[in-house]
């Protein structure tokens, strides 16, 4: 049996303004993104990994190089496309409370086989890549040994789905938090997820939040979603 821990990018600065960054370069660690990726570091430790797999972003490099440098120096690190954000197209760099706005926006909650983003990727091609990546990480683990797979919201809830056997128009019902921390464990004969989301967000936080995000993952922050009365 073999061990994935599947981690989210810390809090980067367009999570820090709600912001769907997509595939945009550039995009770096906010003050909190950068202190989360330091308690990463120290929450992990000197575990025995064989091989960490990054999505390309300098989002999630960055997330992963303070545990690299204190404990894996020696592990091999592979920059894997197919776990970058997916690209967005326009939407990218535009604000979540705006894009609720959008038509497609409903398609995305619902039935996001069906989306394409303006100018963008085919939601459905994005899945069709995680997955393929997810067959060979699983491949991997079933042969034993421990893995890392540091990558951005909406790819880490398609590879929990993938363990999970949800569906992908039912992706949405999960929640990724920013440094959030879940872990699978693979064998033959099954996958079984073993901790899901693990993060410093505070309870009080989520239970108050007015409408998490769903797309890109959850920012970690408050914000009214239009599609939410006043109450």
């Amino acid at each position: 049996m073999g061990t994935v821990i599947l981690i989210r990018h810390a809090r980067s600065t367009a999570n820090a303004n709600n912001i769907l960054a997509g595939q945009s370069p550039g995009v770096r660690l906010d003050p909190t993104g950068v202190e989360q990726s330091k308690s990463l570091a120290d929450l992990l430790g000197e575990l025995p990994i064989n091989r960490v797999f990054v999505s390309p972003l300098e989002r999630c490099i960055d997330t992963i190089s303070p545990w690299l440098t204190k404990y894996g120096n020696s592990v091999e690190v592979h920059s894997e496309p197919r776990i970058i954000e997916p690209d967005y197209g326009t939407w990218s760099g535009r604000s979540l409370e705006e894009l609720t706005l959008e038509k497609l926006w409903s398609d995305v909650q619902h039935n996001p086989a069906e989306v394409t983003f303006p100018s963008g990727e085919k939601f459905a091609d994005v899945w069709n890549r995680v997955a393929d990546f997810y067959a060979q990480i699983r491949e991997l683990a079933n042969d034993g040994g421990n893995y890392i797979v540091v990558s951005h919201g909406d790819i880490i809830k398609f590879l929990i789905a993938n363990v999970l056997n949800i569906r992908f128009e039912h992706f949405q019902a999960l929640v990724v938090e920013p440094a959030s921390i879940s872990i699978a464990q693979f064998s033959e004969k099954r996958a079984r997820l073993v901790q899901f989301n693990r993060s410093a967000q505070e309870i009080d936080a989520l239970v108050r939040s007015l409408s998490p995000a769903t797309l890109g993952g959850e920012s970690g922050q408050k914000f009214r979603s239009s599609t939410q009365g006043s109450n």
